[in-house]
């Protein structure tokens, strides 16, 4: 039976593994580096960097709710309770692939609080190449290397703050945070607030600060900002 690694328990993780499993001939093994599954739905009280050093995943806030409906953003075979609104809150996600991975049974695949420290490849002269993966149990210490004949990378794509340069940003005195660290409003009360990016979240954003900032929030668009460094 052929051993397909797959690091991240995450909801492209959890349905990677699922379809694994229906396979007669491959079995997977999961890494997952927090002690949950649920990647970036779930959300975390922590920003910047975790308590055991690592970068926090998940951009999640407080009063997220998705922006696709739930009928499009369901697995084809697994549905939403009925119960769940059509935008859902965060949280109603992180249950709908708690519940998934419950249905499927994919817990025994998992291990938790394991971190992959390196991937390389392992030739072979007898068949296609295979994958040396190197885990660290952060629970334990212990560093072992599976080696797998397939492996799926699925830590998704979110979790990296895409931070542009801005010409002058550095002589800026006041409080900079990027969307990422942003969990709720509270923090912001009788500031005076500029959001820069009005795609979801930063529209998101705009909506709950303006509720206790000193001033409403000024919104700049990438249009907006572009042109005002070419001037």
């Amino acid at each position: 039976m052929k051993v397909v690694g797959v690091i991240g328990a995450g909801a492209s993780g959890l349905c990677a593994t699922r379809h694994i499993l229906a396979s007669e001939e491959l079995t997977p093994i999961v890494w997952e580096q927090s002690s949950q599954i649920g990647g970036a739905w779930r959300v975390s009280k922590e920003v910047g960097t975790d308590s055991r050093g690592f970068p926090v995943h998940s951009s999640m806030y407080e009063s997220l709710r998705t922006n696709l409906p739930k009928l499009i953003m369901k697995f084809p075979d697994f549905e939403f309770p009925s119960t769940v609104e059509s935008f859902a809150h965060h949280t109603a996600v992180l249950k709908y692939l708690e519940d998934y991975a419950d249905h499927f049974k994919l817990h025994p695949y998992i291990k938790l609080g394991h971190h992959v420290e390196n991937v390389a490849v392992v030739e072979s002269d007898e068949g296609p190449p295979s994958w040396a993966v190197t885990v660290k149990d952060l629970s334990t210490g212990v560093v072992s290397t599976v080696t797998c004949d397939a492996l799926l990378i699925c830590n998704g794509h979110f979790s990296t703050p895409q931070k542009p340069h801005i010409e002058g940003i550095e002589d800026f005195k006041g409080q900079q945070v990027h969307s990422h660290d942003y969990r709720e409003p509270s923090p912001y009360t009788d500031s005076k607030v500029i959001i820069l990016g009005a795609g979801a979240s930063g529209l998101d954003i705009l909506m709950e600060v303006s509720t206790v900032a000193k001033e409403f929030p000024s919104l700049l668009s990438s249009l907006q900002m572009s042109n005002k460094v070419q001037a």
